[in-house]
């Protein structure tokens, strides 16, 4: 197993970073021109999804967000010892998508305070979004600390919306590995990416990751809050010695920060697919034949 540690330079900030509208990363000069010229862009969603294990981030919401932005917990439902991180159910994330006023044709911008410039939970957001088949999804680039960075306007006041949106949910199957396809992929030496930080693991020992996955933490896709540039990352990937013409499978310890690869996969045109079990998963019910 290897793993991905030396920091290479920055390559050039891709002018100001200010994407259009339907690429996967937007910058925050984008979403600021947008409000400033509307209030309530149509069909333009703003939602804080930052979510934290040990505070409550809603509450956290209303001490400051970006304006116009609703807040979604995207970790809204029963979790267990064996999915801690699990995903919800299709009926209740229609019934929170439609309660935030999330039509079909909403474009969401998201964006959170976690670490990582937003990443860690951004990638998990964007990822539960696509598998529940919602298709304009963009991710404020930077984060909330970025936008703080440029000096963009805070608010307290939380977005008031009186229509339920028409969301509805088409699971996108192919986007999931379960436990019995990952048995299968492990047995077929499918490339794979195990996410967690290096220090997590023991990379002599095989029984602390799954198959011939190579580390690559969520951390190295990020520099100073933004996304690093795509050619830069597919640089990164090659240099790990991941095929980006072959499908990929991305895991962690429970589906949170593997999200981010996935991303950072698809933003540089490769095929990835997440296990959402993780290790957590792997480790209880793994066979020893296969390893």
């Amino acid at each position: 197993m290897s793993t991905y540690q030396q920091e290479r330079p920055g390559g050039a900030l891709e002018c100001l970073r200010a994407r259009m509208a339907d690429e996967l990363f937007v910058s925050c000069r984008w979403l600021r021109d947008r409000i400033r010229n509307d209030p309530q862009p149509q069909n333009l969603v703003i939602l804080d999804v930052s979510w934290a294990s040990d505070k409550d981030m809603e509450e956290d919401y209303h001490s400051g967000h970006i304006p116009g932005a609703r807040y979604f917990n995207i970790m809204d439902d029963n979790h267990t010892e064996m999915y801690p991180r699990n995903l919800p159910s299709a009926e209740n994330f229609t019934s929170r998508a439609r309660e935030a006023g999330i039509n079909n044709d909403s474009h969401l911008v998201l964006y959170s305070k976690s670490q990582h410039g937003g990443m860690f939970v951004c990638g998990r957001a964007w990822w539960t979004f696509k598998y529940f088949g919602h298709k304009r999804i963009s991710i404020l680039d930077g984060g909330y600390n970025q936008w703080l960075e440029e000096n963009g306007d805070v608010s307290t006041q939380p977005r008031h919306y009186s229509l339920m949106g028409n969301f509805t949910v088409n699971i996108q199957s192919n986007m999931r590995v379960d436990f019995d396809e990952m048995v299968q992929r492990v047995e077929r030496k499918d490339q794979m990416i195990d996410s967690r930080a290096s220090d997590k693991l023991n990379l002599q020992d095989p029984d602390t990751y799954i198959g011939n996955a190579i580390n690559i933490p969520m951390s190295v896709l990020v520099k100073d809050y933004l996304i690093r540039p795509k050619e830069e990352l597919r640089t990164y990937f090659t240099d790990q010695k991941v095929n980006l013409n072959e499908p990929v499978i991305c895991y962690c310890n429970s589906g949170m920060s593997s999200c981010s690869l996935v991303l950072a996969l698809t933003y540089c045109g490769a095929k990835a697919r997440l296990y959402s079990g993780g290790f957590n998963e792997w480790r209880r019910r793994r066979k020893s034949s296969i390893l």
